[in-house]
């Protein structure tokens, strides 16, 4: 055998071992793990659209290497700041979470581009929302719209006496959640005590309560649409500004993340 026919054998010999490409790249490689956080309180279930085993919590984050059209596939998550392989089938829809891997841009979901800054707000007074936008060196505004917001009040004891607020202060907009299907709502523990009939039944998640359309403030609080339009104009809320839905569409599209909102009394 020539030299160069020996050479050329140990060559193909060592590629496997080198990890060079073959005819078959993804043989023997992991797909590489993408990191995600959740905009909103979102449901885990065991399959796209199957049962529900869990309910994480807002800025819950998460690992996935799979996913299957609007859905993400959970390889792993970080109990006390840890990361742990998952092992089981969790799966989580696609519209409430956003990648935070190194090197990924953050989510921008129907951004305008060359508006001027923008400012929602909400007077709890009046029961009123209104977006204002830069203009001159003034503050024009351009939207306003009815809203409901919390109910300023605790409940009682056997209902679980949580107090319930939309605190004043200053806020921005965090996370744009936009769920064509309906933005899902369930009922986290600690609200169990307020809704003995649904969890009796075993309903615990409720799809399109709050719109289609919301934006996440901080502090727990979003400005999201509703199915009970007859609250508009009352302290009803447990401490969210709740918006008609066809509004809530328009406030969706007219703020960006990180345009400002002031909730005063």
């Amino acid at each position: 055998m020539k030299p160069d026919c020996r050479l050329f054998l140990m060559l193909l010999l060592l590629i496997p071992q080198l990890g060079w490409a073959t005819n078959s790249p993804a043989q023997g490689r992991q797909p590489m793990a993408k990191t995600f956080r959740l905009m909103t309180m979102s449901v885990i279930h065991q399959q796209p659209n199957g049962r529900i085993l869990d309910i994480w919590e807002q800025d819950t984050t998460f690992t996935s290497t799979d996913s299957a059209g609007e859905w993400i596939k959970i390889s792993g998550y970080f109990p006390a700041g840890q990361w742990q392989p998952n092992k089981e089938q969790w799966w989580v829809r696609r519209d409430y979470a956003y990648e935070i891997t190194p090197s990924s841009p953050s989510p921008v979901r129907s951004r305008r581009s060359n508006d001027p800054p923008r400012h929602i707000v909400v007077d709890k007074s009046d029961f009123t929302l209104t977006i204002f936008e830069e203009r001159d060196n003034r503050l024009a505004p351009i939207f306003d719209t009815i809203v409901a917001v919390g109910m300023d009040r605790c409940m009682p004891k056997e209902k679980g006496g949580r107090c319930y607020y939309t605190d004043p202060g200053n806020y921005q907009v965090r996370w744009k959640v936009h769920d064509p299907k309906g933005i899902e709502w369930c009922i986290p523990k600690y609200m169990e005590k307020e809704y003995p009939r649904a969890i009796a039944r075993g309903q615990r998640c409720f799809r399109g309560v709050l719109g289609n359309f919301a934006l996440n403030i901080g502090k727990s609080y979003a400005i999201h649409g509703t199915n009970n339009p007859a609250t508009l104009g009352t302290k009803a809320s447990h401490g969210c500004i709740r918006v008609a839905n066809n509004d809530m569409k328009q406030i969706y599209y007219l703020m960006n993340e990180g345009d400002k909102v002031t909730i005063k009394e």
